[in-house]
Parts: structure tokens; C-alpha cells; sequence
């Protein structure tokens, strides 16, 4: 929220005068000054006015003690405090460094670590520019907030050499967590301890590049025998393999042999296992 828009209007202050029933007195909302964590909310630390002779011509509105104030949950004073608490909100994503100041300094020092020069981004509109210039500016936009997770597709495409230099450098310095969907082992085998490789609709996690078999983390074996595991009464458990799913042809075969055998034992026929589908 601007600065013009936090301004206190005349409906704005109709709409503060509303009275809370906080400790069975009346009171209304002098200040609000922080916040904290409220299930899946917030609540908001109040100051107030109590009223007196509330509906009289001695109607008053004494201001409390520090000691008075309350917390109030944000649903109850969004309405008729908004603006309030829009400022205190601000102030809290600015103190946890969540929020960052729409200034030109600000944001031609975020672009230029994406390479994107100041003269730029200040005075170009963003139909000029080029499709790598393009790619760093959704880049520079993806991370203005500062995120804990980066999900990439395809980052390198329409950048230059000089364009995945710096990209990769801003990836090296980012202290979250990188996701990067791409074709190009190029790219990153430097940046990446762990290889997802999808090849023929199987996906295989491993340390190793998927292209070269180089790579900087640890090698994921696949065990082909597994250790043979037994429940708490000394039981052995059973891998559990998966059936084979049988086409419409050998349902069809399959149910003839099974009304065969019941034709020819009668009631002494019983179902197997394998004859379960």
C-alpha cells in the first residue's frame, strides 16, 4: 500500500469509531502497534479509549495506559482499521526483511546482478527488449522477494554465454534451494549435487550428471537383491511384487479355464490365489 493510500479519510474515521466490549468496557481503538502469530492468522496489539456517559451530551473518550492494552484478532479489526493495519503489516515484512522498498536504487541493483544494465532497466519499456533480456527480467522478478525455493524450467533458453554466466554465478550465491528443470547438462553440472534423470517415463534419482555420469554428489545404487526383512514375531515379509496386468484376451482365457475347473469339481472347486484378478 502507497503512501497516498494509508491516508486516514473521513469514512475511514467513521468506520474507526467503532467500540469493542473488551472486559466488559467499552472501547475504541486508539493505536495499533505489532503483532504475532495467531493459528493460522494474526493478532494485533491494540491501545484504546474508554468510554464514558457513552450516548450523553458528557459522552468521553479517556485515553488507557499501556498496561490496558489488548490483542485482537485480525478479522475483528481488518474492517474497521484496515489502513492501520496495513502499516503495522508493512512494518513487519520490512523488520523480518521479507519486504523491499519499491525504489529505483533498489531495483536497478537487484537487475544488475541478473546482468541487466541500470540505464536498462529505467528507461527501456519491456516490449524492447530482447528474449534473453526478457528471461533475466522474469528472473529479477521471480526473486525480488527474497523466495527460500527457485523452480527454473528451461532457464537457459534465449540466453547468451555471458547471460548463463551470470545466472549461474546468481545461482551459486543464492542461499535457498534451486529446482532447475532443463536439457542443458552444460548448465548444471557445476550448480547441481543431485540429478533427477527422466528417460523412457522412468525417473531415476542419482548424484551423478545424467549425460556424462559425472558428478559431484553421491552415487544412489540400486539394489538388486534386497535383505530379506521379518515382522516382530519372526515372520518373514514378502517383497510384495506387483502382478502382471493381464490383457482383455487373457482375462477372457483365464475365466474359461476357471469355469472349466468348477464345471468339472463341483463343490469341491476352490478359487486360487492366482485365479484372483
Amino acid at each position: 500500500m502507497d503512501r497516498a493510500n494509508r491516508q486516514i479519510n473521513e469514512d475511514d474515521a467513521q468506520a474507526m469509531n467503532k467500540i469493542f466490549k473488551i472486559d466488559g468496557t467499552p472501547r475504541r481503538i486508539a493505536g495499533i502497534h505489532s503483532r504475532r502469530k495467531f493459528k493460522n492468522s494474526y493478532e494485533y496489539e491494540c491501545s484504546f479509549l474508554l468510554g464514558e456517559n457513552i450516548g450523553m451530551k458528557s459522552e468521553r473518550w479517556v485515553p488507557m495506559m499501556s498496561v490496558d492494552n489488548a490483542w485482537l484478532p485480525r478479522g475483528e479489526v481488518i474492517e474497521s482499521h484496515g489502513k492501520m493495519v496495513a502499516e503495522v503489516d508493512m512494518k513487519e515484512a520490512l523488520a523480518s526483511g521479507q519486504f523491499r522498498p519499491l525504489t529505483r536504487k533498489e531495483i536497478e541493483e537487484h537487475c544488475a546482478m541478473l546482468g541487466l544494465d541500470a540505464e536498462l532497466v529505467s528507461h527501456s519499456r519491456i516490449r524492447g527488449l530482447s528474449g534473453g533480456q526478457k528471461v533475466k527480467l522474469v528472473l529479477a522478478a521471480g526473486t525480488w522477494q527474497r523466495p527460500h525455493l527457485i523452480v527454473l524450467d528451461e532457464p537457459t533458453n534465449y540466453l547468451d554465454r555471458d547471460s548463463l554466466g551470470a545466472l549461474s554465478k546468481a545461482l551459486k550465491e543464492f542461499e535457498g534451494g534451486v529446482i532447475i528443470i532443463t536439457h542443458s547438462a552444460e548448465f548444471t553440472k557445476d550448480l547441481t549435487e543431485e540429478v533427477w534423470a527422466v528417460k523412457d517415463g522412468l525417473m531415476t534419482p542419482s548424484g551423478h550428471n545424467w549425460v556424462s555420469g559425472q558428478g559431484s554428489g553421491p552415487r544412489l545404487e540400486k539394489k538388486e537383491d534386497e535383505e530379506e526383512k521379518f515382522d516382530a514375531m519372526g515372520n518373514k515379509i514378502s517383497g510384495g511384487t506387483k502382478k502382471k496386468k493381464l490383457s482383455s484376451a487373457e482375462l477372457r482365457k483365464k475365466k474359461k479355464e476357471r469355469m472349466k475347473k468348477k464345471k468339472e469339481l463341483g463343490d469341491a472347486y476352490v478359487s486360487d490365489d492366482d485365479e484372483d484378478f
